[in-house]
């Protein structure tokens, strides 16, 4: 992962940073519900499988 689309402008770059920290915070939220509410289950059947 490099800077392919670095932005010199700051306002530009700060606006991009926002973007980019929802984007990374909606998957985050995702990612945790499919935890709880999946967590507990893959981890029971690892459990059985051992």
């Amino acid at each position: 992962m490099g800077n392919e689309n670095y932005i010199q402008n700051p306002e530009l770059q700060n606006e991009q940073m926002k973007d980019e920290n929802e984007a990374f915070n909606s998957f985050i939220n995702v990612m945790v519900q499919i935890v709880e509410k999946y967590g507990k289950t893959v981890l029971q059947e690892l459990d059985c499988a051992a």
